[in-house]
């Protein structure tokens, strides 16, 4: 989830390059009906939101649906993010595109029974 039109495309970029199907979202809320179509492979959340529900709300909310669902968790802002379990990691931005593929194989490694190879970014506000 990434509001900043060229940090978006080149993570979505990055992404395609390393063989993940990318889907964008505009909002938190469309992210989470986004899952009823099927759910992916990891999501990667901005967690500071404009308005709404932030990165970690939807995260709960749409792991309260699909429990096994993987998340990275992504922010400027935040140095650390304390309660995470195993299907879920935190980067702190700036990072490199192999720090974010490592931590989507990481989340993605318990639940590779259901695994897909697609990766849903939302466009949220810029932090």
């Amino acid at each position: 989830m990434e509001d900043d039109a060229l940090i978006r495309e080149v993570l979505g970029d990055a992404l395609q390059s390393a063989g993940l199907n990318t889907v964008g979202s505009a909002s938190a809320e469309a992210a989470l009906e986004m899952l009823s179509d099927g759910t992916p492979g990891v999501v990667i959340a901005d967690i500071n939101l404009g308005g709404g529900m932030d990165g970690l709300a939807l995260g709960r909310a749409a792991r309260a649906r699909y429990p096994n669902l993987p998340f990275v968790y992504i922010s400027g802002r935040y140095g650390e993010v304390r309660g995470l379990d195993g299907l879920e990691r935190f980067l702190t931005k700036p990072f490199s595109t192999s720090v974010l593929l490592r931590a989507i194989e990481e989340v993605r490694m318990p639940a590779k029974s259901h695994a897909t190879n697609s990766v849903i970014l939302a466009d949220l506000p810029r932090e």
